[in-house]
C-alpha cells in the first residue's frame, strides 16, 4: 500500500510523508511495524513511525539508526560562492529524517518536522529549495538569483549551522556575440553589493588583463573573441571562476597586398569566420549589402544567389572559390592600385558597416636586353606599386646562385651587372618572405659572341688579321727581293772581276772557271 497527501495548515503548505508497510524488525527498535512495499520500485525508501523514539532510514538496503534524542555538534561561519542561474548546495552536515529547518536570514523557507515538510510562507518558487538526501540535509537552491544571497542557517533543536551565500553575475554588453570592430564591456555584479577582501581579475588567453569590477575592450577583432575569466577570490580560500565565450562575428584582414605580374586574373580573398554563404545562416548573422570598389568606380556588387550572397559575373569580376566562408572576388583585367570592399552585416538588432582594402602589386622589371658586348656594365631595376612591410624585393641568377636583396618594405630594387662571357643570362627578380618566393619575373641579357657576324668588333679582328698578313707578306717579298738584288749584284761583280781576270791573265793561262769555283 502506497499513499501521500498535503494540507495547508496557518499558510504553510504540509506535505505529510509516504507510508509503506511490510514486516520488518531490528535489534534496535522497541516495536515493530508492517509496511507493505509490493509492486514499490525505489533507490531509497524512509520509514517515519508516529512518535517513535528512533528514525528508521533504508538507503540501497542498508538499515541505519540514528535515536532521535541525539545532539550534534555543528560548524558556523560557512562560505559558498555562486553564479547566477546555477545551483548552489549549502552544507547542513547532520543526518536526521526530522526536526531539520532551515532559514535565510532568520525567516524559514523549509522544514521537516514529524510527518510534513513544510516551506516559509514568503517562498514563492518552492520548486527551486529541496533537501535531496537526509544523510547530509544539505540545501540545494536551483537557478540562483542575485536576492538569493544572505546568511543561510541550518537549525536543528538548539544547534545551528550558518552558511553565507555570496552570488556573483557577469553582465555583458552589448552581447556575447559581436561584429567585428565593436566594443566589448563585461562587468561583475555582486550581492551584497560590498564584500570586504573582495579580489576580482579579468583573464583571457591566460594572461591577465584587468584588476577590476569591469573590463571594457574596444574595438574587437576576430583574436578578440574566446573565453574570458572572471576570477574571484576571497578570504578563507574561497574562489569562483565565471567564464564567458565571446563571439566576434567578421572576416580576415590578410592578405591585405595580393602579388601579380602582368595583366594575369588575380583574386582578392574576402574570407570570414563564419559560413556567411550558407542557408541560412546558422550564426545568425546576415549579409544586406556589399560592394568592391577600384578608386571611385564600382566594379561589382553582391546579389543574393539562391538564398545566399554571391557575385554577379561580369566583364570585370566573379566569384572566387565556392566555399560557405569565402566571398572571394576574381578580377579578371585588373589594374594595380588599392581595391575597396564594403560589407553590411545584420544580426539581430545590431547592424554594422565593414571595409576592408586590398592592394593589388604588379612586380615590373627591366627590358630584357640583347646585343650586350662582354663585360659590359648592365643596369637592372625590379620595381613594385605596395609591399607588405615584412617582405622585400631581390635579384637572383640561378647559375651562379648570386642573390641581392633589398631592405624590407622597400618597394624598389637597382643593380649594376657585369655581362659575362655567356651567351645568355637569365636575372630574376622575386618578391620574397624569407626563403619563399611569392612572385617573380625575368630579364635576359644576350651577350654578343666573338663570332657573331653582327658584333663590330668581330669584323675589326677580321681587319687586323688580314693587314698584318698583308704586312707580313710585304716584309717577306721586301726581304726576299733584297736577297735577290744582292745576289744579282754579287753575281755581275763576279762577271766582272772574271772578266777582268781573264783579261790579264790570257798570255799565263789562267782559268777563269776556277775563280768561279772560289767565288
Amino acid at each position: 500500500m502506497y499513499r501521500s497527501h498535503s494540507t495547508r495548515n496557518n499558510g504553510l503548505d504540509i506535505v505529510s510523508p509516504v507510508y509503506m508497510s511490510r514486516k520488518l524488525q531490528t535489534d534496535d527498535l522497541d516495536e515493530t511495524r508492517d509496511c507493505d512495499l509490493d509492486n514499490v520500485n525505489v533507490d531509497v525508501i524512509e520509514l517515519v513511525f508516529e512518535a517513535s523514539t528512533a528514525v528508521l532510514i533504508r538507503y540501497s538496503g542498508a538499515y541505519t539508526v540514528n535515536p532521535s534524542n541525539k545532539s550534534l555538534s555543528l560548524q558556523s561561519s560557512d562560505k559558498v560562492l555562486t553564479e547566477v542561474g546555477k545551483k548552489a548546495t549549502l552544507p547542513c552536515g547532520l543526518e536526521t529524517q526530522w526536526g531539520i529547518e532551515w532559514l535565510q536570514n532568520g525567516k524559514s523557507i523549509i522544514k521537516y518536522t514529524n510527518k510534513m515538510k513544510l516551506f516559509g510562507a514568503l517562498v514563492t518558487d518552492k520548486h527551486r529549495y529541496n533537501v535531496p538526501s537526509h544523510t547530509t540535509n544539505d540545501l540545494t537552491i536551483m537557478d540562483i538569483k542575485l536576492e538569493d544571497s544572505g546568511n543561510f542557517t541550518c537549525q536543528y533543536g538548539k544547534s545551528s549551522r550558518t552558511v553565507q551565500l555570496f552570488v556573483f553575475q557577469v553582465l555583458t554588453f552589448p552581447s556575447a556575440s559581436l561584429l567585428v570592430s565593436e566594443d566589448l564591456v563585461l562587468e561583475l555584479k555582486t550581492s551584497p553589493s560590498s564584500i570586504p577582501g573582495l579580489q576580482v581579475s579579468w583573464e583571457k588567453d591566460g594572461i591577465t588583463k584587468l584588476e577590476d569590477l569591469k573590463l571594457e575592450e574596444n574595438n574587437m577583432q576576430l583574436n578578440s573573441g574566446g573565453t574570458y575569466i572572471c576570477r574571484i577570490k576571497m578570504g578563507g580560500g574561497n574562489s569562483l571562476d565565471i567564464t564567458r565565450q565571446i563571439q566576434v562575428f567578421g572576416f580576415h584582414d590578410i592578405p591585405s597586398t595580393v602579388y601579380t605580374t602582368g595583366n594575369n586574373p588575380v583574386t582578392i580573398p574576402w574570407v570570414f569566420n563564419f559560413n556567411i554563404r550558407s542557408k541560412p545562416l546558422v550564426s545568425g548573422v546576415h549579409v544586406v549589402e556589399g560592394s568592391i570598389r577600384y578608386s571611385s568606380q564600382i566594379l561589382n556588387q553582391l546579389s543574393d544567389m539562391e538564398g545566399a550572397p554571391g557575385w554577379p559575373t561580369n566583364s570585370n569580376s566573379k566569384n572566387g572559390p565556392e566555399e560557405v566562408n569565402n566571398l572571394s572576388v576574381q578580377l579578371l583585367n585588373p589594374k594595380s592600385g588599392k581595391y575597396q570592399m564594403e560589407i553590411l552585416l545584420k544580426m539581430g538588432d545590431q547592424k554594422k558597416n565593414l571595409t576592408r582594402e586590398v592592394c593589388v602589386a604588379s612586380l615590373t622589371v627591366s627590358d630584357s636586353q640583347s646585343g650586350i658586348s662582354p663585360d659590359t656594365r648592365v643596369p637592372l631595376e625590379c620595381r613594385v606599386n605596395c609591399l607588405d612591410i615584412n617582405r622585400n624585393l631581390c635579384w637572383h641568377q640561378q647559375k651562379t646562385s648570386h642573390e641581392i636583396c633589398g631592405q624590407q618594405g622597400q618597394r624598389s630594387l637597382h643593380i649594376e651587372v657585369t655581362a659575362g662571357n655567356e651567351t645568355e643570362v637569365t636575372w630574376t627578380c622575386s618578391v620574397t618572405n624569407g626563403k619563399e618566393r611569392i612572385v617573380s619575373a625575368d630579364v635576359t641579357l644576350e651577350v654578343k659572341s666573338f663570332m657573331d657576324l653582327s658584333n663590330s668588333l668581330f669584323w675589326v679582328m677580321i681587319g687586323v688579321g688580314i693587314f698584318i698578313v698583308i704586312l707580313i707578306v710585304l716584309i717577306i717579298t721586301l726581304l726576299i727581293a733584297r736577297s735577290r738584288r744582292l745576289r744579282r749584284a754579287r753575281y755581275r761583280a763576279w762577271l766582272l772581276e772574271n772578266l777582268h781576270q781573264q783579261r790579264r791573265c790570257e798570255c799565263k793561262g789562267f782559268s777563269p772557271q776556277r775563280l768561279r769555283e772560289n767565288f
